[in-house]
């Protein structure tokens, strides 16, 4: 069918269903159950209640519509526009909506469980599919996202308060300033997320995966984090040091309210597995990191004074306001590392105080791995990057001049030779 000739039909059923929705005389459901409606356009249109089973809405515009109480099981919406729509009560249990915009909609009481797709020889389960999507500002008050798939999802400042999220996947989700309010995330797969500024105040996080999380400012208070999973290898580690991880974790997840502050002062962890462990602000001045494994680790503003972290694997972990002066990381892989200035916030008004930049002064990064590394704004003195590969590295407003760049590799001749 020709795209004005669906356009036209669409008119028709849509006019009908508006007057079915008023019961008026010849008012007629709209049933668009299986059809193929892919790039189909209807803006603000009024489709509450509509019969859209199965139907495939890939591209389509649908900005500004009703789809309150709507029947939306297994639709395929992905890449659809469904900003500022209401989606209020929708029936979206086994949709696609990867790479969906979804800004402003209201999603309250939606839901989007997974479904249980039967046929002679086999089920499966078929989950709602949010990943990509684009939910800032939404409403999702109390929906049900149960295992829903928002890895990827965009979702600053939307409110998920008393909404249900049990092993959902929101793996590298943006959160930021994200409302959860009493909301259940039992299982939730939220690994490398950014919560930054979100409000999980009694939110139920038991069970989670909060590896490699961003919690700048982010508000716990009350939290069940019972069993969340906070390092990669948690069970693996001496039990000293896990009890530790644990206390420090409770104590920066609550402002320091519970647990304690992670004091590692001179201890042995080297070879360990602690990928994506939050250890912000602790004390590891003289530890022993040899090998040790931080990928995607959170280490901002802690005191690294004097610690060993030869070999360690530091990829894509944050760095940002640590001292590290004499600290000797000298063949460590720190890939995409942050270790640029950071900003200390006012609590409650979030006003920027200051910058509290990365402290590298007498710090030797031999023969390290420095390739898309962020330095800017680090304070250097007699740093040694002698031998290391610093292929895209930023040094922004840094002394360069006071560093040892001897034989490295990627460099900017221009940048090195200052």
């Amino acid at each position: 069918m020709l795209v004005d000739e669906l356009q036209q039909e669409l008119a028709k059923i849509v006019s009908k269903h508006e007057a079915f929705l008023r019961r008026y005389p010849g008012g007629e459901i709209a049933d668009l159950r299986q059809r193929d409606l892919r790039a189909v356009r209807l803006p603000g249109a009024d489709l509450r209640q509509a019969l859209l089973a199965g139907a495939n809405l890939q591209n389509g515009v649908f900005a500004g519509a009703n789809l309150s109480d709507a029947q939306m099981i297994t639709a395929r919406l992905s890449n659809s526009d469904l900003s500022g729509c209401r989606l209020v009560g929708a029936n979206l249990r086994g949709a696609s909506l990867a790479g969906a915009k979804l800004m402003a909609a209201d999603m309250t009481n939606a839901d989007l469980r997974p479904m249980k797709l039967r046929d002679v020889h086999h089920a499966i389960e078929q989950v709602a599919d949010l990943q990509n999507s684009d939910m800032s500002e939404a409403k999702l008050v109390r929906t049900d996202l149960s295992n829903a798939n928002l890895s990827g999802a965009i979702a600053v400042g939307a409110n998920f308060s008393s909404a249900k999220l049990t092993s959902a996947n929101l793996h590298h989700a943006d959160l930021t300033r994200s409302v959860f309010r009493e909301a259940v995330l039992q299982g939730a797969n939220l690994q490398g997320a950014n919560l930054s500024q979100a409000q999980l105040r009694d939110s139920d996080l038991s069970g989670a995966d909060l590896r490699s999380c961003n919690f700048d400012g982010v508000d716990l208070t009350d939290a069940d984090l019972t069993d969340c999973r906070i390092a990669s290898g948690m069970e693996n580690l001496p039990e000293e040091v896990r009890e530790r991880l644990v206390q420090h974790f409770h104590w920066v997840s609550s402002g320091g309210v519970k647990g304690t502050r992670g004091d590692f002062r001179g201890l042995d962890l080297s070879g360990l597995d602690l990928s994506g462990t939050e250890l912000s602000a602790s004390e590891l001045s003289r530890a022993n990191l040899n090998g040790t494994k931080l990928k995607g680790a959170s280490l901002r503003l802690s005191n690294l004074e004097g610690a060993c972290m030869t070999q360690a694997d530091l990829t894509r972990v944050d760095l940002r306001g640590a001292n590290l002066k004499d600290a000797d990381l000298s063949g460590a892989t720190l890939v995409s590392a942050r270790l640029s200035r950071i900003a200390i916030l006012k609590p409650g008004t979030l006003e920027v105080l200051r910058e509290w930049p990365t402290d590298l002064r007498g710090a030797k990064l031999v023969g390290a791995d420095l390739q898309r590394a962020d330095f800017a704004g680090a304070l250097v003195e007699q740093t040694c990057f002698d031998h290391a590969n610093v292929t895209h590295a930023c040094f922004t407003e840094v002394a360069v001049r006071s560093c040892s760049f001897h034989d490295v590799r990627g460099g900017d001749p221009a940048l090195l030779e200052q």
